[in-house]
């Protein structure tokens, strides 16, 4: 069996590669696709005999540790995960266990995806999108994304099978670094009448 992922679970890319195994208190089966923060679980996808999945799954929603491949993994203490489970038809398991963002209460975020099209300047503006407050052009995403990167506010996640970054956010600066490069020109200005400072959560995105 082979899914999408590389033959080094330590990285980002993409390539086909074989399935990873996991085992947990003697039960195994098999993560195509997973995105860790350091030690913690970000996404992971397991699939196996329903016996050995459901045991696995428990365990790590116990906040237990779980060997995958060369790693060992646990969810983040105090977080929120959702889980998703749906049995195919040849017996297998399939389970997809995921971190929540908490969007009232962190300025950390995650973007993952399983596509391969996206770049990490993509991923970096959804984020923006979905969880800042600033208002944010996609004429502007090779300039934000490079800004994060000098920042250390975007770091690329373990993966294996899917693509993810965690993005830090910082809204005041991100707002005052903006107006500073419209004002120097770095930026085209593509938005009427629109105030970076002060900001509001219901300021638009284009």
């Amino acid at each position: 069996m082979r899914s999408q992922g590389n033959n080094d679970p330590g990285t980002n890319d993409r390539s086909p590669s074989t399935l990873i195994p996991i085992e947990a208190e003697g039960f195994h089966a098999y993560a195509d696709a997973f995105a860790m923060d350091g030690q913690w679980v970000i996404f992971l996808s397991i699939a196996g005999h329903k016996d050995a999945v459901k045991a696995i799954r428990a365990t790590l929603l116990t906040n237990h540790w779980v060997n995958v491949g060369i790693h060992e993994i646990c969810l983040f203490p105090r977080t929120k995960y959702g889980t998703s489970v749906k049995a195919l038809p040849s017996g297998i398991v399939h389970t997809a266990i995921f971190i929540k963002n908490d969007l009232g209460q962190s300025q950390t975020h995650y973007a993952l995806t399983a596509r391969p099209e996206p770049t990490d300047s993509d991923l970096y503006f959804t984020a923006l999108i979905k969880h800042s407050a600033v208002p944010v052009h996609s004429n502007w995403k090779a300039w934000l994304h490079k800004r994060a990167v000098q920042r250390k506010e975007v770091e690329a996640l373990t993966a294996h099978g899917i693509h993810g970054i965690k993005v830090s956010l910082d809204d005041t600066s991100l707002a005052e670094d903006i107006s500073t490069a419209l004002k120097k020109g770095k930026l085209t200005k593509v938005f009427d009448n629109v105030s970076l400072l002060p900001f509001s959560k219901t300021s638009s995105h284009i």
